[in-house]
């Protein structure tokens, strides 16, 4: 339901589970769009009928590595013969960061933005868990350890306390992240996809972190 991807493509179709998101965020069909409530696992296309298929931060928000193999090949199904996929990830560094480095350079003006603090805290909070497994709440309890004092957290990056205090969303959620790293998806998605690869996304914060996932060649398994 990414507004800003609506446009893309000759035609394009957007697939969401969720009614509320799509009523909320998607700026409405017309000609060339449209936007259908689905599931992702069990895409509602025909089997390689498909030119392109976009994601932004879905492997993420699916669970383990499970959950993400079954995307891989409900993608595979539906891309056709010269089809490609891009999805950018949001993938931990092979080395979990230490939070106190995370601290340390949030207070010194080093990230960016407070959403992109929110995934460096996230991504401290799954090192070890298996799988890179953490529950959303997971993660308001680390940033509020790491940064107990909201106030200083304010003062000194600039950021005003509403915009820090979005991360209260996830005091009651039940959603589950993860955050593999990248060459773990890619060996994950080479068993559907015979050119699988990386690209860089940019040069905006935390970019060395969020590479689009491009995958072609589906492995048909049916």
């Amino acid at each position: 339901m990414t507004p800003e991807l609506a446009g893309l493509g000759a035609t394009m179709t957007a697939v969401d589970e969720s009614a509320d998101m799509i009523a909320g965020i998607w700026p409405g069909d017309t000609d060339t769009r449209k936007a259908v409530r689905g599931d992702w696992f069990d895409l509602p296309f025909p089997g390689a009928s498909i030119d392109a298929l976009i994601g932004d931060g879905c492997l993420s928000v699916i669970g383990g590595a499970d959950a993400r193999r079954a995307l891989f090949s409900a993608i595979a199904r539906v891309l056709n013969a010269d089809g490609r996929a891009g999805i950018r990830l949001y993938a931990s560094p092979e080395t979990r960061d230490d939070p106190k480095d995370v601290r340390a350079l949030a207070l010194s003006g080093g990230v960016s933005t407070f959403h992109e603090l929110k995934w460096r805290v996230a991504m401290t909070a799954s090192g070890g868990a298996p799988d890179y497994i953490i529950p959303v709440t997971g993660i308001l309890e680390q940033f509020d350890r790491m940064f107990p004092d909201r106030d200083e957290l304010s003062a000194r990056t600039g950021w005003e306390l509403p915009v820090v205090g979005t991360i209260d969303v996830y005091r009651n959620s039940s959603a589950i992240y993860s955050f593999a790293p990248a060459a773990a998806i890619v060996e994950e998605a080479e068993a559907y996809f015979g050119d699988v690869g990386i690209v860089s996304t940019g040069t905006y914060g935390l970019a060395e972190r969020c590479p689009l996932l491009t995958l072609r060649s589906p492995r048909r398994r049916d």
